[in-house]
Formats: C-alpha cells, sequence, structure tokens
C-alpha cells in the first residue's frame, strides 16, 4: 500500500506508464477512486502536455529521484488546474513512483501557472529570431574572413545555448531540477572567457590558472555555464568599473576532505573541484556579502538582482557551495563542485 496516512499523493506506474496503485491523498486529488484507477494509462488521468510526463521520461534515462517544485497538472477529473510540488523516483521492474504535494498557496498557484504560461509564450517567440541569428552566423562564416570564425562560433554556440535553454523553460524546467551529463569544466569555461573577451576586448585581461589532471564534473552544463557566466560578467563589470582596464583570474583546482551532503547526488561525498573567478575591482560592501545571493539583491543601476539568485540556485542543485570574499582591489567567488565516488582525480 502507498501511505495511507500521507498527505502527499502518492501514485505507482508500470513502465507503460498504466496506474498500478494509489494513495487516499491521490484519490482526492485527482478525484477518482482507487479502484476507478487501477489499470488506467496515466494519460488518461493527467492530460499529456502536463510537464509530469516529461519528468517521468527524465527518470527513465537517468538515476536519482526527478523533483520540480511549482508544476501545473490537470486532467479530466480535475476542475481547474492544480500545481504541485512533483517527484519522481524509480521503483523496480521499471516502474515510478510519482508524489505530488499541492501548493497550498492559491497565489503562488496562480502566479507558478502564469510563469508556465510566460515560458511557453517566450518559447514561441524568442525561438524564430534566434533561427535567424545562427542562419547569418553560418551565412557569414561561408563568407566571411578566416579571422572571423571564432567570433561566428561563439555566436552560434550562445544562440543555441539560449535556444536550448529557452525550451526547456517553455517546458517549465526549472534550474533546481539539472540534467546530469559528464562534461569538462575547462571547455566550459574557455567557451566563456572567449565570449567575454570578444564582448570587452583588450579593456579585461583574463588570467587562466587550471588543474589539467581534473576529471569531468558531472552535471548540468547549461546551467552551469549560465552560472558562471553571471559570476564572470559581474566580476568584468566590477574589473572595469570606472572605465578603465582591470583583471579577472579564473582558478580550477581539485579540493580534498570536504564533507558535502547533498541528498541528490547522495550523502558523505567528500571530494570536490573548486572554482574561483577573481577580479580586482573596488570589492562588495561588507553589508551586501550576506545577502548577495538573495533575489532581487543588486547594487547595479537598473539590475534586477536575479543573476547571483540564479547562480546559488544553479550550484545548490548540483549538491554544491558558493561562497564570496571581498574587500577592496579583490573579490573572489568560490564554487565547490561534489566528485563522486566512483571518480578518480589524476
Amino acid at each position: 500500500m502507498l501511505g495511507e496516512l500521507s498527505p502527499v499523493a502518492l501514485v505507482l506506474i508500470d513502465a507503460r506508464r498504466r496506474i498500478l496503485e494509489a494513495n487516499p491523498a491521490a484519490e482526492s486529488l485527482l478525484k477518482m477512486s482507487r479502484r476507478a484507477l487501477a489499470g488506467r494509462p496515466l494519460s488518461e488521468v493527467i492530460y499529456h502536455d502536463s510537464p509530469l510526463f516529461e519528468l517521468i521520461d527524465r527518470a527513465q534515462r537517468q538515476a536519482g529521484d526527478i523533483m520540480a517544485p511549482g508544476t501545473p497538472i490537470s486532467g479530466p477529473g480535475m476542475h481547474s488546474r492544480i500545481i504541485c510540488d512533483i517527484r519522481v523516483r524509480s521503483a523496480d521492474r521499471g516502474a515510478f513512483v510519482l508524489a505530488l504535494a499541492e501548493t497550498p498557496s492559491r497565489e503562488s498557484s496562480d502566479s507558478v501557472a502564469g510563469a508556465a504560461g510566460f515560458g511557453r509564450i517566450l518559447g514561441h517567440e524568442v525561438k524564430n529570431p534566434l533561427a535567424g541569428i545562427i542562419g547569418a552566423a553560418q551565412l557569414l562564416e561561408r563568407q566571411g574572413q578566416a579571422d572571423q570564425s571564432e567570433l561566428l562560433d561563439i555566436i552560434k554556440d550562445e544562440a543555441r545555448r539560449i535556444e536550448r535553454l529557452v525550451n526547456r523553460l517553455s517546458a517549465f524546467e526549472l534550474f533546481s531540477a539539472p540534467r546530469l551529463q559528464p562534461f569538462n569544466i575547462h571547455a566550459l569555461l574557455d567557451k566563456i572567457i572567449a565570449a567575454e573577451r570578444a564582448a570587452n576586448g583588450p579593456k579585461v585581461t583574463f588570467q587562466r590558472v587550471f588543474d589539467p589532471s581534473l576529471p569531468d564534473v558531472v552535471g548540468d552544463s547549461d546551467h552551469l555555464q549560465q552560472a558562471f557566466h553571471n559570476i564572470m560578467r559581474n566580476a568584468v563589470e566590477a574589473a572595469v568599473e570606472n572605465g578603465g582596464t582591470g583583471n579577472v583570474t579564473i582558478r580550477t583546482a581539485y579540493a580534498a576532505g570536504l564533507a558535502m551532503k547533498q541528498a541528490r547526488l547522495g550523502a558523505g561525498l567528500r571530494r570536490a573541484m573548486l572554482i574561483t573567478i577573481e577580479d580586482d575591482g573596488k570589492g562588495i560592501p561588507r553589508e551586501r556579502q550576506a545577502t548577495i545571493f538573495d533575489v532581487f539583491q543588486s547594487s547595479k543601476s537598473g539590475a534586477r538582482g536575479l543573476g547571483l539568485s540564479i547562480v546559488s540556485e544553479v550550484v545548490t542543485a548540483h549538491g554544491g557551495q558558493i561562497r564570496v570574499d571581498s574587500e577592496p582591489g579583490s573579490t573572489r567567488f568560490t564554487v565547490l563542485l561534489p566528485l563522486g565516488d566512483g571518480t578518480e582525480h589524476g
């Protein structure tokens, strides 16, 4: 039996996505009895355009729980769309347990539903101009000069990355639900450095101090590229804040002996990859350092204070940690990303 007294709706589905079992909370949420639910395809109970089905697809492709807060679901038995925090967990023989906790606040539910709709509109409206940008870059690549190829590669790579992020946003996928794959952290950082060099020219000197023996990190490369680009963009802006020139140093290293206990990637991880991004700007006032990762906290003119809150969300979702150390002439952001037990250094 699935948690008879649980306030969370629990639904067990088989590999064909037919409902095997449901608890009383699921009966209440889906407005159907356990007997009526048994044996039904999930798509007959929850409309197939719900992001829930994408979460199940992802659970079939990767290990570990898949979580998505504030996800809309609706179905023929429901009077209106419901916003739920969802967890998908694999069970025996290709089955999955779906845990759905309804968001209690109607105000927040309406807000999240509106955000989902906005995400889909954004995806539709942004993808066409992105395709035009990629096409124009490809045309210039065929007609352009050899020394322009690096800049055109940056345009194409960044446009495709934005397209991927928009596709994921339009599917209402959040930074708190990364897609984990191994990738080379230095290749990712080099892409960001190249983009910032192209944008700022000789105003900023970038110094790379990379540990070449580091293994691949297991993470969501698009999400982490967004996070590190936000940090580096802030560093560049700080370094040239007064219209002069500045320096940004990017370091990677292996950090041992750290207790990093994050449920998503496993408890008791003791090894981590360390990435620091340091600038020689005027620094961050001490009173702001404690709240710098909070949403809507920014000292920039016209800024909305979202960049570093996204950084914090992405790093936390990867089981990592982030801190900032700042004084006049030196601001250093340090990110620790865990390395799993099966990953060997060297």
